[in-house]
């Protein structure tokens, strides 16, 4: 349908350009075999005036600039006056045979002016054309009662051209206004049916992430239970070891150490899958922002400075009061920043800063680390998803389940090679 529209108005436009350029062309072949001597010369001057004229203001100009800016009746002044230039050059003992170019600016006018205007563009073309007849046709009775009723036909003919073309453009107008109508309509509706299928995905996105969520909730519940207590075995059977061990024998210690730890780092494991997969309700209660980050910050500082990485943070100003789960939120900026630490190589840098904006307090993370790669970043907060060696995968997901679980969200953008950012959204405080 838009196609449609320009393609109306291109025809619209080309059809009126052949008018105008064949009424020329057809005036100044009658001119080179109707006219010689003086009346040719000045004719052809004339003519040359009013083609300079036509030629350079429809290359410059459009009908919609002259209209916008106030000069079309300036346009179809000078216009008339050409024509009438050209008719007094071309009229000796009998009147002119170039009427016709009045057609020119009655063209014009009706194309692009009110009704009232064309006929007023008719009116004065019939009078400037009747006032150029030689005085010798209207002194003479003869010649005036033969020749004046082609006179007023030659008028009438005016008014005749000028009410069609205010007509067809005028219908043509009212197509093009139904067309932008209809063309603004089914845009609107396009946006809005994108906006719907992108919500649906994340609807659809956030419900399969939610199933894994519960499916890991069951699991974790009871994996952590028979896990636990052989854990708790292992490490008391290694404590009880110690205790029969000669200290001296360095080596069966140094076992036992390995026993603990790592029976410390598996229990540490199991809770993060259990606190991931049933996080419970966040106990919200008024904090400031800003203080709950630069907590976090001030935490993450060694690790930053052992990584060579240079760790930032910008207030917001004024303060922002977010309603949170103080806990839950140190928990989403440690993994954020732990991962912006790691994403950056030596010398790199890792920018935090708070703001509010659209009702709500926004927490932007950005980096110029290595960046995510464009076909995995939709499945970055998915659980167990991770491009580190080591990963669990659950950094990321538990830091989009913690702001989802406070009414917010995170969303991420990313260029492979030039960083990331993170922006949280969390409500501000309610009262």
């Amino acid at each position: 349908m838009l196609f449609n529209r320009f393609h109306t108005e291109a025809v619209m436009n080309t059809s009126l350009q052949i008018i105008k350029n064949g009424l020329l062309l057809c005036l100044f072949a009658l001119l080179l075999a109707y006219f010689k001597g003086p009346s040719l010369l000045y004719g052809s001057l004339s003519f040359i005036l009013i083609a300079t004229y036509h030629l350079a203001t429809d290359q410059r100009f459009s009908a919609e600039q002259l209209s916008d800016s106030g000069l079309m009746t300036l346009h179809l002044a000078i216009y008339l006056l050409l024509c009438t230039l050209l008719i007094w050059a071309t009229t000796g003992h009998e009147e002119s045979h170039y009427w016709i170019i009045y057609f020119l600016p009655i063209v014009v006018a009706g194309t692009n002016l009110t009704l009232l205007h064309t006929l007023a563009t008719c009116l004065f073309s019939s009078l400037f054309y009747l006032a150029l007849i030689p005085n010798a046709i209207w002194s003479d009775p003869v010649n005036r009662a033969e020749d004046l009723p082609e006179f007023l036909i030659s008028c009438t003919t005016f008014f005749i051209v000028g009410i069609l073309m205010h007509g067809f453009s005028e219908q043509h107008r009212r197509q093009l206004k139904q067309q932008k109508h209809l063309n603004d309509l089914l845009l609107d509706n396009r946006n809005a049916l994108q906006n719907s299928l992108r919500k649906l995905e994340e609807a659809e996105e956030n419900l399969r992430r939610t199933d894994r969520l519960a499916a890991l909730g069951e699991m974790s519940a009871g994996l952590a239970h028979e896990i636990r207590n052989p854990l708790g075995i292992i490490a008391s059977s290694a404590q009880l070891l110690q205790n029969h061990i000669n200290p001296t024998d360095s080596g069966q210690l140094d076992l036992l150490d390995v026993i603990r730890e790592e029976s410390t780092r598996l229990n540490d494991l199991v809770t993060t899958f259990l606190r991931f997969g049933r996080p419970g309700e966040p106990q919200l209660k008024s904090y400031q922002l800003e203080n709950l980050i630069d907590k976090t910050v001030e935490q993450l500082r060694p690790v930053a400075e052992q990584h060579q990485v240079a760790l930032t943070f910008s207030p917001a100003h004024p303060t922002t009061t977010v309603y949170v789960d103080a806990d839950m939120i140190q928990q989403l900026l440690l993994n954020l920043l732990l991962n912006a630490i790691e994403a950056c190589s030596e010398q790199g840098n890792v920018v935090i800063h708070a703001l509010k904006k659209d009702n709500q307090a926004h927490i932007i993370v950005t980096d110029n680390g290595e960046g995510i790669a464009k076909e995995v970043l939709p499945t970055i907060f998915n659980p167990f998803f991770t491009t580190k060696d080591g990963g669990t995968g659950l950094g990321l997901a538990t830091a989009h389940n913690i702001a989802q679980s406070h009414g917010g969200d995170i969303h991420v953008t990313s260029q492979p090679g030039h960083g990331s950012r993170f922006v949280v959204t969390l409500p501000l405080e309610t009262h």
